[in-house]
C-alpha cells in the first residue's frame, strides 16, 4: 500500500490525512499519565492532567507548570510508588 502522505515511514500517527490522535485520561494517578507521557512523541494532543484532580496520589514523579508536564530521570515511566493501595 502507498503512503499518501509526507509523514516519514516512522511516524505511527494515523495515516489518514486530516485525522489527529489524541489520548487522555479521567481521574488516573500519575502512573497512568506517565505512561501517557511514553507516547507524546505520536500524540497531536493529550489530556494528562488527572493526577491533578486527585486529593490523594499513590505515585510521585510528574511534575506540571503552565501546562509543561516533566518526567523525573527514573528507570521505568519515571515515577516512584509512595503509597501501597493494593
Amino acid at each position: 500500500m502507498q503512503r499518501h502522505d509526507t509523514r516519514p515511514p516512522h511516524d505511527h500517527r494515523s495515516p489518514q490525512p486530516g485525522l489527529k490522535v489524541m489520548m487522555g485520561s479521567m481521574c488516573e494517578t500519575s502512573i497512568g499519565s506517565a505512561a501517557i507521557a511514553q507516547f507524546l512523541p505520536l500524540l497531536d494532543y493529550v489530556d494528562m492532567d488527572g493526577p491533578l484532580l486527585l486529593a490523594d496520589d499513590v505515585a510521585e514523579g510528574l511534575t506540571y507548570d503552565n501546562g509543561k508536564v516533566t518526567l523525573q530521570q527514573a528507570p521505568g515511566l519515571g515515577i516512584r510508588i509512595t503509597k501501597r493501595v493494593f
